[in-house]
């Protein structure tokens, strides 16, 4: 996979989304192709996706305006039609109608009360799409700085700003996903990254706004951190505090939202929480490519997720990315792979400024 990097020049976010639509409009129409397709075969029609789309940018521009601007603006600049550009950030809302998806390990674990988290996370998605993603850099209206991975046309995932908060991002299944019309969960993600500095400020923004799938949030802040876990249904927040260690897989740890659990595929989440937790001791590690080197040699399958080539195309999955979160530096160090792989790959920090 290969990570480009995109600085904002000013905080007008549909003139910053015009230059990034304008600079970025191979992969952006390349990113909408690839998930028409994923659609497609995942038995979704196109008039679902499109009124999914549109139900998804109506919630945005209400509760996020300025994300909604963002998006008109890389419309603009990349020549696709506004629709096609809701379809990227709202491919969880589309998928979890009909095709959930596996995806992401996150291990936090917090040394002291005056300390930074020590984080790590692998993304896991399709091994077809998305061989092209984006850190980005950009600063709010309010003169927040942000750095943020995403896949192309989203607005954030996983990221972190310089009011010492960070924001690792998995993807979860609920009965309730799809039953009413919400904000995109990427949207909720930029929204804390933009808004908030505790994990009070990103609990308050998850329970107000309305969302149309679920997801796990584990926000990171100087000496503490939360598993906030979102539904349609309702929301959970799992804190942890000084000394203790917190994993999230694609399952639900609240016992109330796990009774409403929906996986109708084979998931390996379950044994990839179990390795996280008995190896619970390597998040300990203070420097970011040893933690992910140390969980890529884990003995058994790890959290290093492989394609496997006899499953049909839209259900592969692997490994795509391997980063920390240094909530101190407002940074994001990454390695393009696996944890498993993390020797032979470039390892690289993204700053917010």
């Amino acid at each position: 996979m290969i990570v480009h990097e995109w600085s904002a020049d000013g905080t007008d976010a549909e003139a910053e989304g015009r230059r990034l639509g304008a600079a970025w409009a191979p992969q952006l129409h390349a990113a909408v192709a690839s998930y028409r397709t994923l659609f497609e075969q995942s038995g979704v029609d196109a008039g679902t996706v499109g009124e999914i789309a549109r139900e998804c940018g109506e919630a945005t521009e209400q509760f996020a305006p300025e994300v909604a601007a963002e998006f008109r603006g890389i419309a603009d600049g990349s020549g696709l039609d506004p629709e096609a550009v809701l379809l990227l950030t709202s491919r969880t809302e589309v998928l979890a109608r009909m095709t959930p998806s596996m995806e992401c390990s996150t291990i936090v674990h917090v040394p002291a009360a005056d300390a930074a988290p020590r984080t790590l996370q692998t993304w896991d998605w399709h091994e077809t799409l998305s061989n092209e993603t984006l850190v980005r850099r950009w600063r709010t209206s309010t003169g927040t700085r942000v750095a943020a991975f995403c896949e192309f046309g989203q607005p954030a995932k996983i990221g972190v700003n310089d009011r010492g908060l960070g924001v690792h991002f998995n993807i979860l299944h609920h009965r309730s996903d799809g039953s009413r019309v919400g904000v995109p969960v990427h949207v909720l993600s930029r929204m804390i990254l933009d808004r908030a500095s505790t994990l009070d400020e990103a609990a308050a923004l998850a329970r107000a706004v309305p969302l149309a799938a679920s997801s796990v949030l584990t926000v990171v802040v100087q000496g503490a951190a939360a598993a906030i876990e979102v539904t349609p249904d309702g929301v959970a927040v799992l804190p942890v505090g000084a000394g203790d260690t917190l994993a999230h897989t694609n399952h639900f740890l609240d016992a109330h939202l796990a009774a409403g659990e929906y996986s109708p595929y084979e998931t390996t989440s379950v044994p990839r929480f179990e390795c996280l937790v008995d190896n619970a001791a390597l998040a300990r590690i203070i420097a970011p490519r040893e933690r992910a080197r140390a969980f890529g040699a884990v003995s058994g399958p790890g959290i290093s997720v492989r394609a496997r080539a006899e499953q049909p195309e839209h259900l592969r999955w692997e490994t795509k990315l391997t980063v920390a979160i240094d909530v101190d530096a407002a940074a994001l160090e990454f390695a393009a792979g696996a944890p498993a792989d993390v020797d032979s790959l470039p390892w690289r920090r993204f700053a917010a400024f």
